[in-house]
């Protein structure tokens, strides 16, 4: 039977007589100090022994290491790590990776009051995990964590003189499988050390600016204004610009969606008109950020056509489904005042087997609701934000137990807001009471919806 090439990691705590025992693949620790410390561990197991296993290490215990025979003294940093636990039936796998030291001053003091050894330019030090071997990537990690202005160019002076002062430091890794580097970065506040070495390598001219040295072109002779930069320079940062900010839809690469495109053509059929090529793609990047992340924010001027994107877009995503014989749905959309008919209008316009209505009142969205229900078609209630702050919201309309995972005390929350809707004859309004005159049109809603939810009317 071939031997097993995990890392065998133990812990016993004397004084519950409890061993823990679990399997590691990789381990990184940091010889500095004169006991070696776990920089960062991978190890796996039993779900109760692997978190038991990560709480003593996140908890500063000495944990023991045996491999090929030998047995190693491995010191912890009390909560000095973030932790990852991954369960995969009844195997769990957990990952310990220790965190930088904290750069904000109120948290040096709180450091400094706790240890009298601290000194005020003791250095921090950041821990970078690397593929081996790869100096673009350690250098790339090195520039990420500090301050100072470092470019390509300077990568293999930095490097090479970082790691002969000492600041930039290897640590060991065993590891079954993987293959990196692990490193310790050194920094004095401000990044003193690492701006020293730049600016040693300036004065022995190992390292120069791009276009400081005389004589040398620096690409702005023709340069005069922003014309000539955009003229001489737009292609290269409209590509740079596209590379960093990939966009949700790219209309240049790529079609429009199906649904995008049956709710334009009812547009066209319905108002004698289509929306323009910005506005179709902007319904299409609106409608992918609604399906990944549930919310979405369009930002244009007065008149860009907001409302028709905005309806576009959740018609191509939800709208769809009652004209298809799909899903109907019940939506809220709130808006201000002297735009809620424009919303009214443009849905009808927009959305097939859809219907909308301006709610004033509790009155207007049980109607509204008793529609949706007796009816295929989808429904949009439209409500003035006016209204909606226009009263008191003190009570919630229903409470959640997270604890019992479900709804309870709604027909408490019912009478908190003290309201009583009587049951009256078929045709007749049925009349609020008890209830302040100037009543929030968003409470109110919030309370119709949750008494939906329970039963109550």
């Amino acid at each position: 039977m071939a031997q097993s090439r995990l890392i065998e990691l133990s812990y016993f705590d004397p004084h519950t007589s409890i061993r823990l025992t679990t399997y590691a693949d990789t381990i990184v620790t940091d010889y500095s100090s004169p006991n070696r410390i776990i920089s960062a561990v991978r190890f796996g197991g039993y779900p109760e022994v692997v978190k038991a296993m990560s709480d003593a290490i996140y908890g500063g215990a000495t944990i023991d290491v045996c491999s090929n025979g030998e047995t190693l003294h491995l010191d912890t940093v009390p909560k000095g790590y973030r932790r990852q636990l991954s369960h995969d039936g009844i195997y769990a796998a957990a990952t310990l990776m220790a965190n930088d030291d904290p750069q904000s001053l109120d948290q040096l003091k709180e450091d400094a009051a706790g240890d009298d050894s601290t000194e005020e330019n003791k250095p921090r030090k950041c821990y970078i995990f690397c593929p081996a071997g790869d100096q673009d990537r350690l250098f790339e990690e090195v520039d990420r964590k500090t301050a100072a202005p470092l470019i390509p160019e300077f990568r293999d002076y930095v490097l090479r003189e970082l790691i002969r002062r000492g600041e930039l430091r290897r640590m060991e890794v065993f590891s079954v499988k993987e293959k990196m580097d692990a490193w310790v970065l050194s920094l004095l506040p401000e990044d003193k050390n690492v701006v020293q070495v730049l600016e040693d390598g300036l004065k022995t001219g190992q390292i120069a600016i791009p276009g400081a040295t005389p004589g040398m072109p620096d690409g702005f002779a023709q340069v005069e204004n922003v014309t000539d930069y955009l003229s001489t320079y737009g292609i290269t940062v409209a590509d740079r610009i596209r590379k960093q900010f990939i966009p949700l839809f790219d209309p240049a690469s790529e079609p429009l969606s199906d649904e995008v495109l049956a709710i334009n053509r009812y547009i066209q059929q319905k108002a004698g008109y289509s929306l323009y090529d910005a506005q179709l793609a902007v319904a299409e990047a609106t409608k992918r950020q609604l399906q990944r992340c549930g919310t979405a924010l369009i930002v244009a001027e007065c008149g860009s056509g907001k409302t028709k994107i905005g309806t576009d877009a959740l018609g191509a995503l939800y709208g769809l489904g009652a004209a298809q014989g799909g899903k109907k749905t019940f939506n809220l959309v709130m808006a201000p005042s002297h735009v809620t008919k424009k919303w009214v209008r443009e849905i009808g316009e927009t959305l097939p087997n859809t219907f909308a209505m301006v709610v004033k009142s509790i009155t207007d969205l049980n109607r509204l609701y008793d529609m949706y229900q007796n009816c295929p078609q989808s429904v949009f209630a439209v409500f003035s934000k006016e209204r909606a702050r226009d009263g008191y919201m003190r009570y919630p309309a229903v409470q959640w137990n997270c604890r019992k995972k479900k709804r309870f005390s709604v027909q408490t929350a019912w009478n908190r807001l003290k309201w009583r809707s009587a049951r009256m004859a078929p045709g007749t309004r049925s009349t609020p009471t008890s209830f302040s005159f100037r009543r929030s049109t968003k409470g109110t809603i919030n309370a119709a919806v949750a008494a939906q939810f329970s039963g109550h009317r």
